[in-house]
């Protein structure tokens, strides 16, 4: 196809190389840890692949080597079906009694979380299922002990669904303190043993308890497989720690839309929050907080501590000249200047020699990034595919 990015004044660009390239590095460093029996690997697609597009990113990962891929919600796994890709696919979210037939009706594995599904889950002996625990998360999952014994009694019924793998999550992999960690696993074996020891198989059984970074700071959680996602798309730090080196597949590009020069004392942008001291050139960037530029998570609760810590470090970048927000053009920051917009920002570009329509590089949080922003996907260098939500036309030659 011809490259569809000279049409577009904005986009997101994945390299698929890189992707596939961090799961063999991934695949790679498990075998090293285990030599005798490495761990299967399941690639982690939930939220659209954590921003970078779930069919493209999911077709990859099974090309190099995951044997199963996994995702939140029933649609998420429809949209990979009906994309034409086969691998076993697990629903994290435990289904509800109308979506039964879907997962039958595509082959989708179930995760059976509770006494209550277990239930709705009789009569479906097509269907296959997961078994979670709850190994101290708290969020979903079947009790170790009478909770679990309860359950596995359900799927020894003649019309019950076909038990395929049991898995637990690790609440707090990538903290420094191991200890909590270490009592997920140890209450994740415990449960192991009861699981077999009601006559279920432990070779006919997945298990997986290790999230991307269970995979690389607790070897003994690897069981029989490991689920990994953050690490896939070049966003684990703790991965370079460990020796790992990760590709950064991931760009946020962006054209110069216009350029202006602005005299000494003007103001730009809403409220006027900046006013120039010299005469200025700035450029207008079609990104955004609409688009996800400058998005970030805080929906946790908020306590003293992490209060002090953020003022501390913003305190420190202000300090040290280095709290500066802006885009990047051939490795230079070009600052922002007032404020960001819902779809467009203005940068201070200096005496560079910057024009309308070269592109820049905007630093973005992946599962911020807005779906309408076209993604393209690249193969050694060369755009292999290209989507764009209510705009397919723009993507045909």
């Amino acid at each position: 196809m011809s490259d569809i990015r000279e049409r577009l004044q904005h986009w997101l660009e994945i390299d698929l190389d890189k992707l596939t390239a961090n799961l063999q590095t991934v695949n790679g460093w498990l075998r090293e840890q285990r030599p005798d029996a490495p761990p299967g690997l399941i690639a982690v697609v939930k939220n659209d692949a954590y921003g970078f597009g779930a069919v493209p990113c999911a077709r990859a990962f099974a090309e190099a080597g995951a044997f199963m891929l996994a995702v939140t919600s029933l649609e998420e796994a429809l949209e990979l079906r009906e994309a034409g890709l086969t691998q076993p696919v697990l629903v994290f979210l435990p289904p509800q009694a109308a979506e039964l037939p879907l997962f039958v009706q595509y082959n989708l594995t179930a995760t059976l979380d509770s006494l209550h599904t277990a239930e709705l889950l009789q009569g479906w002996s097509q269907l296959e299922c997961h078994l979670k625990l709850n190994t101290g998360m708290n969020r979903f999952g079947l009790e170790p002990g009478e909770e679990l014994a309860a359950a596995l009694g359900l799927l020894q019924q003649p019309d019950a669904p076909k038990l395929c793998g049991v898995y637990s999550h690790l609440a707090t992999a990538l903290e420094p303190e191991e200890k909590f960690a270490r009592l997920q696993i140890e209450r994740f074996g415990q449960a192991k043993a009861q699981v077999e020891a009601a006559g279920f198989a432990e070779t006919s059984i997945c298990w997986h308890l290790a999230n991307s970074a269970g995979s690389l700071r607790y070897p003994e959680a690897h069981f029989s497989a490991v689920r990994v996602g953050s690490v896939l798309y070049g966003q684990l730090g703790l991965a370079k720690k460990k020796g790992l080196s990760l590709a950064e597949p991931f760009a946020a590009k962006a054209r110069v839309a216009a350029i202006r020069e602005i005299a000494k004392g003007a103001g730009v942008g809403y409220s006027q929050e900046f006013v120039a001291k010299k005469p200025t050139r700035l450029a207008v960037i079609s990104y955004g907080y609409g688009d996800g530029f400058g998005v970030t998570a805080s929906a946790r609760e908020l306590t003293i501590k992490d209060s002090v810590q953020e003022m501390s470090r913003n305190v420190g970048k202000l300090v040290l000249g280095r709290y500066q927000r802006g885009v990047f053009w051939q490795g230079r920051l070009l600052p922002i200047l007032g404020r960001v917009a819902m779809q467009s920002m203005m940068v201070d570009i200096g005496d560079l020699s910057l024009q309308v329509g070269d592109v820049v590089e905007a630093p973005m949080r992946r599962t911020a990034a807005s779906c309408r922003l076209p993604r393209v996907y690249l193969r050694q260098g060369q755009v292999v595919e290209a989507r764009a939500l209510l705009t397919k036309s723009l993507l045909k030659d």
